[in-house]
């Protein structure tokens, strides 16, 4: 009696098997070869490869499966980001953005969760929405700032975990920029005209409709134009009225990578600081080449 065909998954666990055995080749120039080939089967073969890992009491192959994990994760990662970046759309989907920044730095991160999180806290909100825009974010600033207790990481201001989106969620403190992403989600949610404003070296949301300016690294402080002059000349930066002016979901994104490639290099991890430099040099050919996509 003949056996039954193997299914295709049966197949793809047989041949991720052989291949992790293969993986522990002492050649280094075969180990590299296979760890491509598994890389480029995909997403598909996580599954496998965790399976394998958990009976896995080699430590040197166990590390090697595990860099195989990440590596499929940053590719699935690139293929997105590409993706994101060739839309024709005027401006870049912020959220679908910074969940895939996040991503780059916690290849386990799912994304769903957490914009099911911002979902919550938006449909919280709702109800005190639909007053004028001035008084809807102060509605949000005590929210947020408030009742949840959002607040600026002063302590450890440049762990990379404070530019990772699902991190300042989970953990309520974040950086200027990263903060003021989760007020702007909100913000879309609600439709509430806020926009990103990318003061040199402090990161703002604006209110659209007049000129008042939310501080989110200072718990929701609202500031005006004067009181931004004052923060700037307090930094030894003269003040120029197109700081002001609304920041693309674009722009968003490249200074929160730009961040995270300075924080990586000054850490001297450097495969970290390549994977974000990775979307970034990708990002910014976007924009000097905006006809192509």
């Amino acid at each position: 009696m003949k056996n039954a065909p193997l299914s295709s998954t049966e197949r793809l666990a047989t041949n991720i098997e052989a291949l992790v055995h293969l993986l522990s080749d002492q050649d280094a120039r075969v180990a590299r070869q296979i760890h491509r080939h598994i890389v480029n089967t995909g997403p598909e073969a996580v599954p496998f490869l965790r399976n394998t890992l958990t009976n896995c009491d080699d430590p040197s192959l166990a590390s090697r499966i595990r860099t195989v994990i990440e590596d499929i994760a940053q590719a699935d990662v690139e293929r997105h980001w590409d993706a994101l970046i060739r839309t024709s759309a005027p401006d870049l989907d912020l959220e679908a953005g910074a969940f895939l920044i996040a991503r780059t730095g916690d290849p386990e991160m799912e994304t769903t969760p957490y914009q099911q999180r911002l979902d919550e806290m938006a449909a919280e909100l709702r109800p005190l929405s639909s007053g004028a825009p001035r008084q809807v974010v102060r509605h949000i600033n005590e929210y947020l700032f408030q009742t949840l207790r959002f607040r600026g990481n002063t302590e450890q201001y440049y762990d990379p975990n404070n530019s990772f989106l699902h991190r300042v969620l989970d953990d309520r403190v974040g950086i200027p920029i990263s903060l003021s992403v989760v007020y702007l989600l909100l913000g879309q949610r609600l439709s509430v005209p806020v926009t990103g404003i990318g003061l040199p070296g402090h990161f703002l949301v604006g209110l659209q409709t007049e000129p008042v300016f939310i501080d989110c690294f200072h718990e929701g402080t609202m500031l005006t134009e004067k009181d931004c002059a004052r923060l700037l000349q307090n930094h030894g930066v003269e003040f120029d009225r197109r700081y002001l002016e609304p920041c693309s979901h674009a722009q968003i994104m490249a200074r929160m990578l730009r961040n995270l490639v300075a924080v990586y290099e000054t850490r001297q991890e450097t495969t970290e600081g390549r994977r974000f430099r990775r979307l970034l040099t990708a990002l910014e050919n976007r924009e000097h080449h905006p006809h192509v996509h």
